[in-house]
């Protein structure tokens, strides 16, 4: 202002003109730092002191005089003009960069949630992270049907407060306590709510969480649904696929025959089946083989071999595909003794009816693949497979039949009676033997289960542990022969 006077006292001809400008510039320094009353005001002093002290004459300014009220008015509308503009203009830029913060807010909390498909992870961060965001001092994520999630201090946000809130499906905002829940729509007609406390936040902030909330969290459910639909999927092509053929037909979308050169079949058939089950009920007798071969299933999985499938009673398996394993034929045996020993102990204790059953193994060659495209089925073919069935259909009851092929692979492990000759459809004879239980000499004296002696042997054969080992067998070192060991009549 100083110099805008010293610049009058040389230049008599702009002085009006400078002295217009620098009183406007004025209005404006207070228009940006006052609300608009003071600005009006300040206007108002600087138009009569600019009359007053700079309209020629100097100091001629009346207060009857009405072009003097008429330069005053026109002051004071530029003066409102000016700080109007001005009020508008800072006010909407504090509506942008609060708009923004809180856009990075948001931004932020997302960002944080999206790190994560699972529920309770994305609670916990939406409830954890939300407090140093929007600076609070507690939070609680009610999700209905869990427990409430919470963070900070957070004991003004009760449990009726949220349960009102999921009910009501409206903002609940209390400006006194400084409690703040929103709904967070789920999907299916389910509605959480979130609460926050310390400090108040507008009706947009809280609509805009909310909203967020449920986005990502409608998100995360379908993920959450769509990982249990495809694990529901894997298990049942897996029920009716090995694992790794399964993977193979979900990654080429078909499954490639192979030739395995080594695995052993087995073949389980219960003794008068058809005699004994004409006066059972049906439900009586498909509760009745689903009791059977449930556990058959659990003997299966515990020795790490391939259920192929059960026709009538009939029940198949196989071991050494599609994960070749050099002791297939001793796990087998293995497993064709607890197989015995359930129907031994179900026979009369469980069901009233003395059931027994015939087991047959043989090893050999096989060819392995998947066929159907409606239904798909794994499947093996090969003379070992129609062998093996033979090798059950010669045996007798409650006894394990084995082929001379699987004998030869399982003696140094099992006590063995040969029992004779079986002739094949071809008309070849083939030896057939009882498998008895363990070696004696494997089992010695020790009482531990697995015996020392087995363990070591079965390590030096094929360089790894027994996947499991029966008890009983150790009482049924050697038991004796039942019947008279002959085979059964071939047909």
């Amino acid at each position: 202002m100083a110099l805008t006077l010293r610049v009058e006292s040389h230049f008599p001809h702009l002085r009006n003109t400078t002295v217009t400008y620098s009183v406007l510039l004025l209005i404006l320094f207070f228009a940006t730092r006052w609300d608009r009353m003071p600005a009006v005001t300040a206007s108002v002093v600087g138009a009569v002191m600019f009359l007053y002290y700079f309209e020629q004459p100097r100091r001629s300014f009346k207060v009857r005089d009405p072009e003097a009220f008429v330069a005053v008015i026109s002051f004071l509308i530029t003066a409102l003009v000016v700080s109007a503009t001005e009020l508008r203009a800072r006010q909407q830029t504090e509506i942008a960069l609060e708009r923004k913060r809180q856009t990075e807010q948001l931004n932020e909390l997302g960002e944080a949630m999206l790190v994560t498909d699972n529920l309770q992870a994305t609670v916990w961060i939406a409830t954890n992270r939300s407090m140093p965001i929007f600076g609070m001092t507690g939070s609680a994520f009610y999700v209905p049907g869990q427990m409430t999630y919470r963070g900070g201090e957070s004991a003004a946000i009760t449990e009726d407060l949220l349960l009102a809130t999921s009910k009501s499906k409206a903002v609940y905002d209390n400006g006194s306590s400084g409690v703040s829940i929103v709904p967070i729509d789920m999907g299916e007609d389910t509605t959480g709510a979130f609460g926050l406390c310390g400090s108040c936040l507008s009706r947009t902030v809280l609509n805009s969480i909310g909203n967020l909330l449920s986005v990502v969290l409608s998100r995360v459910l379908v993920s959450d649904k769509l990982v249990v639909q495809q694990r529901m999927s894997e298990s049942l092509l897996l029920n009716i696929l090995p694992g790794e053929v399964a993977d193979e037909l979900r990654t080429k979308g078909m499954v490639s025959p192979k030739y395995f050169e080594d695995v052993t079949i087995l073949f389980t058939d219960f003794v008068g089946f058809t005699v004994s089950t004409e006066s059972m009920a049906a439900e009586e007798l498909v509760a009745v083989l689903d009791d059977y071969f449930t556990a058959f299933d659990q003997i299966v999985t515990r020795y790490r071999l391939e259920k192929m499938k059960t026709i009538g009673d009939s029940y198949m398996c196989i071991s050494g595909l599609p994960v070749r394993n050099p002791a297939h034929p001793v796990d087998m045996v293995m497993a064709a003794f607890e197989m015995l020993r359930v129907v031994e102990e179900r026979a009369k204790s469980k069901h009233g009816i003395e059931w027994k059953i015939r087991i047959g193994i043989h090893t050999g060659p096989v060819v392995a693949g998947v066929v159907g495209i409606n239904k798909f089925a794994f499947d093996i073919w090969g003379d070992t497979v129609n062998f093996s069935s033979r090798m059950e259909s010669s045996g007798q009851a409650n006894r394990i039949n084995i082929s001379e092929r699987t004998y030869s692979r399982v003696k140094d492990f099992f006590d063995c009676s040969y029992r004779g000759k079986v002739l094949t459809k071809e008309k070849r004879e083939y030896d057939m033997y009882f498998a008895n239980g363990v070696l004696t000499k494997l089992i010695g004296d020790s009482s531990e289960t697995p015996p020392p002696a087995f363990v070591r042997r079965y390590h030096v054969y094929f360089q790894k542990a027994p996947p499991s080992f029966p008890e009983f067998l150790i009482e049924r070192a050697r038991p004796k022969l039942i019947g008279d060991g002959s085979p059964a009549e071939a047909s």
